[in-house]
């Protein structure tokens, strides 16, 4: 049967075709990108014992004719690669290297080397060859200067030895350092055939759920949410507690993948954790017996935290396992309580420790167990994306979905979202001061609401002082709220004022006050010694071409695991970096706009009158009403309103750092405070910027729906890649 001439179609079928046709889209392509990481070329893997040595100084400058013979023993079978990592000088070295490995008086490999091929400070396979099925051969690698220049050497990195570690001879004579020489053993043409190793060593020391069977299914899991969630778009509720199984699962996954003590300074988070739950009572005290407990001493050793990658790891024998384990379980956990995180307050560290108390006998499991309190932070934060996703894209439910996506897939938030790190309860408030901000921006009166506020500021200072920025969007969206409803009571806005400062007061104030009467001190910012000018301050920040701020801010941010170790490889950082340059020149440009608007009108930019012409593009769009004093709600702000309090989340944080950094820099003279991951908490503004102010730019006429789910799908991706060069780092 056909329809009558000039009928609509049936919007309902087609409607219901296309839900199942995405869904199995993103399925597939969440499967295809898998299969794709798994099937790339597999290379060499490191053995389950390395050496531990952490590059603190480099071995004499080699000059003509010098050369530096290191030993090592390779106790797996299948040696087909040594590893070394030179000082080049920022590449400026101009030489000649010969290279040799010789086991007993063989002769194994041998290849010449130019300095200007050799990477600077980083490790290079300086020689491959076929698989050696020899156990537990000792062999010496040389490296000899064959060139007869008398300037432009290079120096080999090395450190102090550990264990067994042999130390270097430079022309017959021993040093006391050993130089940083890894083997590395049996190649396989595809990542896949690594998978067996690699899971086995994930799950030696690490949760439950991080067998290779667990893990699988939780990997693939996060791919069958994500097209579970295109059905429930249009159902809220359903596709609230879809995106809240969808952050718990993607914490589960990165706390099996991130080996304890594997995440940025979580030795020190964890000693509070153990603190409160083995002491009951406060770490960070004048009295506190010392930095770790004895047995975190030993297990954080016996991981080789400290040690340069990738000889950053335990043994993944099972005699190493066993001793390391038993170790451990032999040191006290008493004691402690004065490491370098003893100074932060305690409630992100509470309810750790309520989880440290139920994990298990080995420390290790305990370290597994408290992450589970950040994996639950996590899941408030998806929450959060959710509903902050519904004042952002009001009416779009597409937007909002792919907005919240993107927001739970953020590949170095979903590594904050899985270790013990305070960060995660900063990250959290920083996404419930947006939230706020723009309720805030839609009433004239809101004294309850300001109370959260000045909470909320509370409580991000209660993880860390950088936390003081969520205050930005909080103030910018209640001045909004005030000059749209032209609220001009001075003792409402006195009242409201007060309850932000008693909020603070009730949560920051009293943690100060505790502190006192216990004698813990505040955090201090070190003194030291060293030249300081504003100039080179401004040149550290910025970097020669502006590398340092695109490490920061391109690199760190977006996803740079472990202790800020495992980047993603190129061009990937310098995309992100001219992304992130684009939205910088979008928002000068919206500024512009605006003022330009705002001279056109003659008027407030954001007065009720004017609110209607300004947003009279925007679907769904409304004018506020009600009288000053009832305290009405405008479900839908003008898309200035949500612009700006994004802009002000973002510039806040960026202001904090750097005013952190000036400070730190001024008292110490150096200029090693900043990492990106610390504006993570800013990661919903700048993702919903791009699509807020398209969709400005065209004045409604085109919806934040595409661009918003480009950043789900490139999240999604760099998700997986980030797991696998997790995987990679630490066990592959």
């Amino acid at each position: 049967m056909t329809a009558p001439a000039g009928s609509r179609p049936d919007t309902s079928r087609l409607r219901a075709l296309a839900v199942p046709s995405v869904a199995v889209a993103v399925l597939l392509v969440f499967l295809a990108v898998i299969i794709a990481l798994v099937t790339r070329q597999g290379g060499t893997l490191v053995g389950s014992t390395t050496t531990n040595v952490r590059s603190t100084e480099v071995l004499p400058q080699l000059g003509p004719g010098d050369e530096v013979v290191q030993s090592f023993t390779a106790p797996d079978p299948r040696l087909s690669a040594v590893q070394a990592t030179f000082g080049t000088y920022q590449g400026s070295a101009q030489c000649d290297l010969r290279v040799s490995l010789r086991e007993k008086d063989e002769l194994v490999a041998q290849r010449d080397w130019s300095c200007a091929d050799l990477p600077d400070s980083s490790p290079v396979d300086v020689l491959t060859f076929e698989p050696r099925s020899d156990r537990a051969a000792t062999y010496e690698l040389t490296v000899e200067r064959v060139d007869d220049d008398p300037t432009g050497g290079v120096v080999l990195w090395a450190g102090a030895p550990t264990g067994d570690d042999a130390t270097a001879t430079v022309n017959g004579e021993q040093t006391d350092l050993s130089a940083v020489v890894r083997p590395l053993y049996d190649p396989e043409p595809r990542w896949w055939d690594h998978l067996d190793e690699i899971t086995h060593r994930m799950a030696a020391y690490g949760p439950s759920w991080g067998g290779a069977a667990a893990f699988a299914t939780l990997v693939v899991s996060i791919g069958v949410l994500l097209a579970t969630a295109t059905f429930a778009v249009r159902r809220p509720k359903v596709f609230l507690v879809i995106v809240a199984v969808l952050a718990l699962v993607r914490g589960l996954v990165w706390a099996a993948a991130v080996p304890a003590f594997g995440g940025m300074d979580e030795p020190s988070h964890f000693s509070n954790v153990q603190y409160l739950a083995e002491e009951h009572a406060l770490p960070g005290q004048a009295d506190n017996p010392g930095v770790y407990s004895p047995q975190l001493e030993v297990a954080q050793g016996g991981s080789h935290v400290s040690s340069t990658a990738p000889g950053d790891r335990p043994s993944y024998t099972g005699e190493g396992e066993d001793e390391l384990l038993a170790d451990a379980a032999a040191a006290t956990p008493l004691g402690g309580g004065g490491g370098p995180a003893a100074a932060y307050p305690p409630p992100y560290y509470l309810p750790a420790a309520a989880f440290y108390e139920v994990g298990g006998h080995s420390i290790f499991q305990k370290v597994e167990a408290a992450r589970l309190w950040t994996v639950l932070l996590g899941v408030a934060g998806a929450v959060i994306l959710v509903l902050l996703a519904r004042r952002l894209f009001p009416g779009r439910t597409g937007a909002q979905a792919a907005f919240a996506v993107a927001g739970v897939l953020q590949p170095m938030a979903a590594h904050q979202f899985a270790i013990v790190n305070n960060d995660a309860w900063v990250i959290v408030c920083g996404f419930a001061a947006l939230l706020l901000g723009l309720e805030l921006a839609g009433r004239a009166r809101a004294a309850w609401l300001t109370l959260l506020a000045g909470v909320i500021i509370g409580f991000a200072l209660l993880g860390k002082p950088f936390g003081i920025a969520v205050a930005a969007p909080l103030a910018v969206g209640w001045l909004l709220g005030k000059v749209r409803y032209r609220e001009r009571s001075w003792s409402v806005l006195l009242r409201e004022a007060g309850l932000v400062v008693l909020g603070v007061l009730a949560t920051y104030g009293l943690w100060r006050v505790i502190a006192f009467l216990v004698d813990i001190p505040a955090q201090r910012v070190p003194d030291g010694s060293g030249a300081r000018s504003r100039r080179a301050f401004l040149d550290a920040q910025i970097g020669p071409g502006g590398e340092t701020a695109k490490r920061m801010w391109a690199d760190q941010l977006w996803g740079n695991f472990g202790w800020v170790r495992i980047p993603f490889p190129e061009p990937i950082p310098t995309l992100i970096w001219y992304g992130l340059l684009a939205l910088l020149v979008a928002v000068a440009a919206w500024v512009v706009l605006v003022v330009v608007d705002a001279f056109r009108r003659r008027s407030a930019l954001l007065a009720p009158a004017e609110v209607a012409s300004l947003v009279a593009d925007e679907p769904g769009a409304s004018e506020p009403s009600g009288e000053p004093g009832s305290g009405p709600r405008q479900d839908d702000l003008p898309l200035d309103v949500r612009i700006l309090v994004m802009v002000s989340m973002v510039a806040s944080i960026v202001v904090v750092l750097y005013a952190a950094a000036w400070v730190y820099y001024f008292s110490t003279g150096a200029n090693d405070l900043l990492q990106g991951r610390y504006a993570l908490l800013a990661v919903p503004a700048i993702l919903a910027l791009p699509g807020l102010l398209l969709e400005r730019f065209s004045r409604g006429r085109i919806s934040p729906l595409v661009v918003n789910v480009v950043l789900a799908f490139a999240m999604g991706g760099l998700l997986l890649l980030g797991l696998k060069r997790t995987l990679e780092y630490f066990y592959g």
